[in-house]
């Protein structure tokens, strides 16, 4: 199925169709096709580091749609790029045993296929970059966008198989003219991948002002990481909103995730006020029985002790699987 999750060094997560929705509806994204005559603009350009197997991708590829042309006829190979492969992979050679194979009159039909299908690619509006370490998830979601309803999203992405840092490093590289390195690029990002706060810093250089970024994780005290990174390094985002997914949890309840300065580490009052305040927020009325076990504020000391990581749901708020998205935006300059 299209929309299983999974990864070899974490628990499996499922991003369900419901999930993935909502997921591109909070990164509020708006395309539509260019008008006659009107002059051609940069591209809109997503980021989703962590194909896993392919059903955000395919929600995104879907979301972007109505700003590229109608595509030519696609050649039969494949086309992900592969930028890195684990130490244990070689680069797959079977693809090309095949063309050699075949006769000089079909080899030079898909040849022509393969031109005009770069031609229109290069002249897109809106495009998807997927990045996936795996070749293994990589192949499996190219076959699924390409087997959805016979490929009509497939020509939005750019399939790569790559770790998110050299995919970067080989795109700014690209990009780059005169030996002046290019402008931020990207208007949106999501991050759905093991210690994805680390890859924040890598992003948010590349990010254009305004610029979306969405975090899922299947915990979120992993959001936490993501907080507490962005403070230390003063990255230039601000948080959104943090939603819990799920219909079947929560109703997609959305959740306080913020760091958080005590007047004193040693003043025992405050944490006893602290305390009494989500004390009496977890005794409102709420319908999900599941609010009891999140309503305790959960308290991350860091080492000078200043400051504690608030984390708790807002009590009564909901928006319409499972796991938490985390909503920056990027901080115009």
């Amino acid at each position: 199925m299209f929309n299983q999750r999974a990864t070899a060094d974490r628990v499996q997560t499922k991003i369900y169709p419901a999930d993935a929705n909502l997921i591109v509806s909070l990164l509020d994204i708006h395309v539509a096709p260019p008008a006659p005559g009107e002059r051609p603009k940069e591209p809109l350009e997503i980021l989703e580091a962590g194909t896993g197997h392919g059903s955000l991708t395919l929600h995104l590829a879907r979301a972007i749609n109505a700003a590229n042309s109608c595509p030519p006829r696609r050649p039969p190979c494949s086309q992900r790029h592969i930028l890195e492969l684990p130490e244990t992979k070689k680069k797959p050679a079977e693809e090309k045993k095949v063309v050699e194979k075949e006769d000089r009159e079909a080899q030079a039909e898909i040849e022509g296929l393969q031109r005009e299908w770069d031609g229109w690619r290069a002249q897109r509006n809106a495009i998807v970059h997927t990045v996936e370490i795996s070749p293994l998830y990589s192949q499996h979601a190219e076959n699924i966008v390409r087997g959805f309803r016979r490929g009509i999203y497939v020509g939005n992405v750019d399939f790569y198989v790559s770790s998110v840092e050299k995919w970067i490093k080989e795109q700014v590289t690209r990009r780059s003219t005169n030996e002046r390195s290019p402008g931020p690029f990207l208007s949106h990002v999501v991050l759905d991948m093991p210690s994805a706060h680390l890859r924040i810093p890598h992003v948010a250089p590349i990010m254009r002002d305004d610029a979306v970024l969405a975090v899922f994780m299947p915990s979120i005290t992993q959001l936490g990481d993501c907080v507490d990174l962005i403070l230390k390094q003063k990255l230039p985002l601000f948080q959104e909103k943090v939603v819990e997914l799920g219909p079947g949890i929560s109703s997609g309840r959305l959740w306080e995730l913020r760091m958080a300065t005590k007047r004193s580490s040693n003043d025992t009052l405050s944490q006893e006020a602290i305390a009494e305040e989500m004390s009496d927020e977890s005794s409102e009325s709420v319908a999900d029985t599941e609010v009891e076990a999140f309503t305790s504020l959960l308290k991350r000391e860091k080492i000078n002790g200043d400051e504690v990581l608030i984390c708790r749901p807002q009590v009564g708020a909901r928006i319409a699987g499972g796991g938490f998205v985390g909503i920056w935006r990027k901080k115009k300059a």
